[in-house]
């Protein structure tokens, strides 16, 4: 017997099928190489993307903390210039007084001079005051402005607490544009809406935080007959919903309200404010023409 193996000829059926096999492995580990570089490109990207966008991040963080130093400088700088200037100004005056008050300006004076510099700004100031006055006495009818307080104040179910802070009330105190005693302040709604009911849910009659007395409301038309008068209302409360007292025919009214001030231990008068608003039974109307 012949002990010679069988060794596969070149051009064989064996020898092809090794070299189709090797082949088939580079083509293989080819594409695995191309996927391999894909996903590294595709990382390599995803961490640029990440890096970019962490960058962005901390460039807003940057620009936010930048605008808020620059505005508490702003602040800082404005605070900084209201008290020199105020240091100026009360420097002057100080400055005005000791010299209207000094011997030489004294000495100085005539007839003339005293009555140009004290008597005339005197008078001007109680003209003033008797105009004021006299607005309240011709606008406010005499029982609305001798009303009493018994010490009778509204219930936690009507009057509220304001959901308004202090320069929010301030606003709605100057949209009134009330004129009177300037010992206390209100605010109320321009135009209140009432319904078929006559009843309203925005009245909006307030009573600043910065007030320290009860305030009482009455609303009143041209005939001077009372349509809705309030209890007292507590400094920081507020009433929304009320009902007229009686029926108004159905359009736009051109009525005022009178607000009294009184001290909440005493129940003394204070002074009156009024100041003039619309009614709008039936209809909607937000203030415009």
């Amino acid at each position: 017997m012949s002990n010679k193996k069988n060794v596969p000829v070149a051009g064989k059926t064996v020898a092809g099928k090794n070299n189709y096999n090797k082949k088939k492995d580079a083509q293989r580990k080819k594409a695995e190489a191309e996927k391999n570089a894909k996903r590294l490109i595709e990382e390599k990207r995803k961490k640029q993307k990440q890096r970019e966008k962490r960058s962005e991040e901390i460039r807003r963080q940057r620009q936010k903390i930048s605008a808020k130093e620059t505005r508490t400088a702003e602040r800082k700088a404005k605070k900084e210039k209201a008290k020199l200037l105020h240091k100026r100004r009360k420097a002057r005056f100080v400055k005005k007084i000791r010299y209207y008050t000094s011997k030489k300006f004294l000495s100085s004076l005539n007839y003339f001079r005293i009555f140009i510099c004290i008597i005339l700004p005197i008078s001007l100031i109680i003209t003033a005051s008797i105009c004021i006055s006299q607005s309240v006495l011709v606008n406010v009818p005499a029982d609305i402005r001798a009303a009493e307080f018994n010490g009778r104040v509204e219930s936690e179910t009507v009057a509220g607490d304001s959901i308004f802070n202090v320069q929010q009330q301030q606003v709605f105190v100057d949209a009134i544009k009330s004129k009177g005693s300037r010992k206390f302040s209100f605010y109320f709604n321009s135009v209140v809406n009432v319904g078929d009911d006559f009843s309203t849910d925005d009245l909006c009659f307030g009573n600043p935080k910065t007030n320290d007395f009860v305030l009482i409301a009455t609303v009143y038309d041209k005939d001077n007959t009372v349509l809705y008068r309030s209890l007292g209302l507590e400094p920081g409360k507020e009433i929304n919903r009320a009902k007229l007292f009686g029926e108004m025919s159905y359009g736009i009214h051109d009525v005022k309200v009178a607000v009294n001030a009184y001290d909440k231990n005493t129940n003394k008068k204070i002074g009156t404010r009024y100041a003039k608003i619309k009614i709008a039974v039936g209809v909607e109307y937000n203030g415009e023409e």
